[in-house]
């Protein structure tokens, strides 16, 4: 074959690889893909009603150090953040908790983990009304003008499960906190959600933004009967034994006292539908719709199953589905949650991650496996 023939070919082989190259990277913006992957929450720690119960020695760099190790690459940390602060009227941060925080900001970005700060001051039993509004933006604007020079590794969520109020309506309040924290802050990412406890089906609801520099969250318990089977704050404490996927069989033994309980009778009596893999995905599917619409970055912010009365393979087997679902659709993810209720450790341990990791449950997840020590007596 002619030299200038071999050099034809060879221009359009690495024409064409390059035009490969821009076609995947032009498929990663429009499925508007996060700039970090999986994660966990890490709950219960900087949860308190005020600085002075924050027990700061619970987690250490070192556990950082392990999620890393996991091959997750970010870390939600939810702060009752309005409860930081002295409150009524001016809301200043305690000058502690910055210092607290600081460190831990300090841990993620040495590690290279992105660190997403949660105001998870909510009260699922208090409407998410205009009323915390005018609370939200003088504590964004603090917050901004305090971490406007820390690292890319770092973003703000605006507020955890806004619920009782319709997303048109808080969609209003995020963009007047979106402006306080724009007018400290033109750097990091600013993640926003709908109402109805972040529910997948409020995105679509919520105004068109004009800053470009947001991630949309959304929360996935479906089906809730089975991912809270146990979960006392929701009226369910008495119920066990829910399967996953459905199985009639087993749904004849669930071990429930109704009480007269419509909503929960409810869930039962449509659980034959609800609870399916193909259900699951359609709900999920929600957000997937919503970002092709708006051609934006979304991720999921919470999902989970309770460990108490569920049964761990089926527990196992939800997360497995669910994982790779949103991982196919290209949603970055952090579970709720890294050592609580719904955590990856195994049922009545210690929670040490050198012996009690449940490693069917990091396989489901798609995690590397640590080696695990064994206890002698």
């Amino acid at each position: 074959m002619p030299n200038k023939y071999i050099k034809q070919l060879l221009f359009m082989r690495n024409k064409l690889f390059f035009l490969s190259i821009l076609l995947l990277l032009n498929i990663q913006v429009l499925l508007g893909q996060a700039p970090f992957s999986r994660g966990v929450n890490l709950t219960e720690w900087f949860q308190t009603a005020n600085v002075s119960q924050l027990q700061f020695t619970k987690y250490t760099r070192q556990d950082f150090i392990n999620i890393k190790s996991l091959g997750c690459d970010a870390i939600r940390l939810p702060i009752n953040m309005n409860y930081m602060t002295s409150g009524a009227p001016d809301y200043k941060f305690d000058p502690v908790f910055f210092a607290l925080l600081d460190s831990v900001i300090s841990w993620s970005e040495n590690l290279k983990l992105y660190l997403l700060l949660d105001n998870h001051s909510f009260d699922p039993a208090v409407s998410s009304d205009g009323g915390v509004g005018p609370i939200l933006i003088k504590v964004w604007a603090q917050m901004a003008a305090h971490c406007k020079d820390r690292s890319k590794y770092l973003m703000y969520e605006i507020y955890n499960e806004p619920h009782d109020i319709p997303t048109i309506d808080w969609g209003a309040i995020q963009q007047n906190v979106i402006n306080a924290i724009r007018a400290e802050d033109i750097k990091h990412t600013i993640i926003v959600g709908g109402s109805n406890f972040n529910r997948y089906s409020e995105l679509k609801n919520l105004p068109v933004f004009a800053d470009t520099n947001l991630l949309y969250t959304f929360h996935f318990y479906d089906p809730f009967l089975f991912t809270h089977q146990g979960a006392k704050w929701t009226g369910m404490s008495s119920v066990s034994g829910v399967p996953f996927p459905y199985n009639a069989a087993k749904m004849s033994s669930l071990q429930t006292s109704l009480n007269n309980n419509a909503w929960l009778d409810s869930l039962i009596n449509n659980y034959k539908t609800d609870g399916t893999v193909a259900k699951v995905k359609m709900l999920i599917d929600e957000a997937v719709n919503f970002r092709k619409a708006r051609n934006v970055k979304i991720f999921c912010g919470e999902w989970g199953v309770i460990i108490p009365n569920s049964d761990d393979n089926d527990r196992v087997y939800w997360y497995g589905i669910v994982r790779k679902y949103l991982d196919e659709k290209g949603i970055p993810w952090t579970i709720w949650d890294y050592k609580g209720g719904f955590g990856l450790m195994n049922a009545n341990t210690a929670g040490v991650f050198d012996y009690d990791l449940n490693i069917p449950l990091l396989q489901a997840l798609g995690l590397n496996i640590p080696l695990q020590k064994i206890k002698h007596p």
